[in-house]
Parts: C-alpha cells; structure tokens; sequence
C-alpha cells in the first residue's frame, strides 16, 4: 500500500478503525433474515459457510484517524473445495508528519496537490503535519483451496487493492500436505506482487530539493516472496506453528510525501530534501507461535524476528489470554504486545549542509526510526442464539491502546535545543466484530 503525505503505519502492523458498524450489522441482520424465510435450496448454500464482518475505529492522538469495514466470507464444498472472499475499506483523515522537524519558527509547505491556496503552516515548536490529509483504499481479495489428495491442499489467491494514487495486485499459490496421522503439517507458498504509483503532482526525483519540485511522474515496483511453514500438534492441548519466510522489493521504495529538514552549522532550518532510499529491499523474518488449551481457559504466544539489508531489525512478542466465562457463551481476550525495532542505516533525522553524507541514502521517515512500542487490548464476546437455519452467531468487541517511543540520542545543536524533536505516538483502536 503507497503511503500518502506520512501515512502511518502505526504497525502496522495496526496495518485499523468504527462508524458504519451499525452499517455492517444491519447489513449481517439482513442476511439473517433472508436465510431463515428462505427455501430449502437457498439454505443448503448456508451450510459450511461463515461470515466474519468487523467495522474498527483508529484515532492516533493529534494525527490520523481511520475507520475501515471488513468482510470476510468462506464457504466449504460438498467435494472439500474451499472458497475464501475478504472484503476492506480503509477511509483516514487527520495530520500526518511530513518528516520535517520542529523549529522554533513558523514552517510553510505546500500540500501536493500543488495547487493555489493547498498550503499549511506549522507554529514554532510544533512538528510539521499535512493537516489536510485523507485518503480511501479499497482491496478485495479471493482464495480458492482444492485437494489433490487425501492429506495433500493446493490454494490459489489473488489481491486487488487501489487507492487515488496507488493500484496493487498479487497473486499468490500455496501447497500444503499433511502426515504422522495429520498430527504434522507441512506447507509453502509463494507470491508476487505489481504496484503502480501514481502520486500527486507526480513522484519527486529522490534526494531532489523540495522547493524546485523536480518531479518524475508515475512509478512502479514489484516484489516476490516465499513462505515456508510447519504446523504440529504436541499433545492433544497444545499446537506449535514456525514459519520462515523471505521477500524481496524491487523498484521506486520512497514514500513520495517524505522530506527532510537542511539544517545550518547551529540548527536553523535552511531548506528540505525529498528523501532517497535504495531501489530494493530483502527482508527475512522467522514466526513461532504455541496454542495451549485448557477447560475454561486458552493462550496464544507468538515471537517473530525480521531482518533486511536496510540494517532493519525487529522483535515482536504477543501474549493472548482467552477465558471462557460460566455458561460457556461468553469470553473475554485481554493481549499484550510488545514490538522493538533498529534504525535504518540511512535514517537520518535532519541533515547538516556544512556535513558530508556517508551515504547516497537518506530518510526521516520515522517508521525507519528505532523505537519500541506496547500495544494493550482486550476482547469481549458473546454467542448469540440460534436463528433459522444459522446454529449459532458471535458479537464481540475489541479495544486495544498503543504507544511508540523513540530511541534518538539528545543533540547539542543549538537551534534545536528545548524542541520535542521525537514525540510519541498513542493511538487507540475500537472495534466490533459479527461472526456466525
């Protein structure tokens, strides 16, 4: 996905969103209520099927907010076929940071719509945000499963996703086989990706000088990927899944929005600079995550470990809880995650004129920061009663808080002494979920 003037990917990951959730249930009520005045052909296409719809609301304090809808709809076949249809709407406004830093003066810029009157000022002291950001991305996305034996699975997939400047497809496939009595499952995939970038008033040459606008036009990128995995049942409460996995970008990285601050020998903002990373990226990450049930209460832990040729490094643990309350209908999930992350090794916060860079790269762009985060959640569900021809639904919802740190060391530049050159970042997610 093209990130827009310093779209935030709060990770992620996060990536989160709520306002048409009476929209999405209404929606899911109807369909209820069809099924079960239905004749007896029509409720025969309910069986094996599952809906998961969810509508979420994402507010980052002072910045963006976001509210995205999903549908999720799969369905089993009578001959073992499998079909799974995802359905996502993301619609985000607010102020994103453009990489510049605070100053103790007044900062202009202009918006990149790069028409009269699309320009914004920052009051001193205050980090420099497009406060005039939004953008609406759809993506919908299918997967078709077959077996071509007994203990053998062949899936099939395909994404499209496009915004106002950007249009992505991937296409994926995936094998996976079973053995040791199905107690062992080994899989491996793989995908490849096109994206078209279309940003506005055109994508800026990188490393140019902000105020000469030298821009390029559209661009593209591409990438590969490959998955590899097993999954084993332990005992017959435990379930263990570890998965390697390595991809690889190609192509125009830049986020097209991002610049960065010039500064003189005493800290003063002189002028900006487009940023400039390199045309591709290698990353490999490791996944393992344990599943362990008892009567009333189940846990999920799962670490993950990435690396690329960035100098990017990053650890990720994350703890659910799920208790089942008395009377079997009901369960709460309280979740903790913890994420860390090293700088790139061409970010730089702001670069120094009277300074030679060691490297052709640069970037301010934050999510290249080192910096750690906490995510803390919980979530609440309850099972509704039969209706029709549907044995059984589930309405829950989810909030969860995040908060991001920055590691960057203290500068004796002048100028920008007294500045909150780092703030952190919370944000908070609220969402309700209907499943049956």
């Amino acid at each position: 996905m093209q990130l827009k003037p310093g779209r935030e990917v709060s990770s992620a990951a996060l990536r989160q969103r709520l306002m048409a959730a009476s929209c999405a249930l209404l929606s899911a009520t109807g369909v209820r209520a069809q099924a079960s005045d239905a004749s007896p052909p029509f409720n025969g296409l309910l069986e094996n099927l599952s809906v998961d719809s969810a509508v979420a609301y994402y507010h980052e304090d002072g910045r963006i907010q976001a509210v995205e809808p999903i549908v999720n709809v799969a369905k089993t076949f009578a001959n073992g076929d499998a079909l799974d249809v995802n359905f996502t709407f993301d619609s985000l406004s607010g102020s994103s940071p453009n990489g510049a830093l605070p100053s103790h003066s007044a900062q202009t810029f202009a918006s990149p719509s790069g028409k009269v009157g699309h320009s914004y000022t920052t009051a001193p002291g205050q980090l420099p945000v497009d406060p005039n950001y939004e953008d609406d991305r759809v993506a919908l996305s299918a997967n078709w499963t077959t077996p071509v034996t007994r203990v053998t699975d062949v899936t099939v997939g395909a994404k499209v996703s496009g915004e106002d400047d950007f249009f992505s497809v991937t296409l994926s496939a995936s094998l996976a086989h079973d053995f040791n009595d199905k107690n062992t499952t080994v899989s491996g995939g793989l995908y490849n990706e096109f994206d078209s970038l279309k940003p506005i008033g055109g994508a800026p040459a990188p490393g140019s000088d902000y105020a000469l606008a030298d821009k390029t036009g559209n661009r593209t990128k591409d990438g590969v990927g490959i998955l590899l995995g097993v999954t084993q049942v332990m005992t017959r409460n435990w379930l263990s899944e570890f998965n390697l996995s390595v991809d690889r970008f190609h192509g125009y990285l830049n986020d097209p929005y991002k610049f960065t601050s010039i500064l003189d020998a005493s800290g003063a903002t002189t002028g900006y600079q487009y940023e400039s990373r390199p045309d591709q990226r290698l990353r490999k990450s490791a996944y393992w995550e344990n599943r362990v049930a008892w009567d009333s209460l189940s846990t999920a832990l799962s670490l993950r470990y990435m690396s690329d040729d960035w100098s990017v490094h990053s650890e990720t643990a994350q703890l659910r809880v799920r208790w089942n309350l008395p009377g079997g209908q009901s369960y709460i999930e309280p979740t903790i995650r913890w994420y860390r992350q090293t700088a790139a090794d061409f970010y730089m916060p702001w670069i120094v004129e009277t300074e030679k860079l060691n490297s052709p790269y640069e970037s301010s762009d934050s999510r290249l920061d080192a910096f750690h985060a906490l995510t803390y959640g919980v979530k609440y569900a309850h099972k509704l009663g039969p209706l029709g021809p549907l044995a059984s639904s589930e309405f829950n919802v989810r909030v969860e808080y995040y908060q991001q740190k920055y590691q960057n060391p203290s500068t004796n530049l002048a100028d920008l002494q007294g500045l909150d050159l780092y703030p952190e970042l919370k944000a908070v997610l609220v969402q309700f979920g209907w499943r049956y």
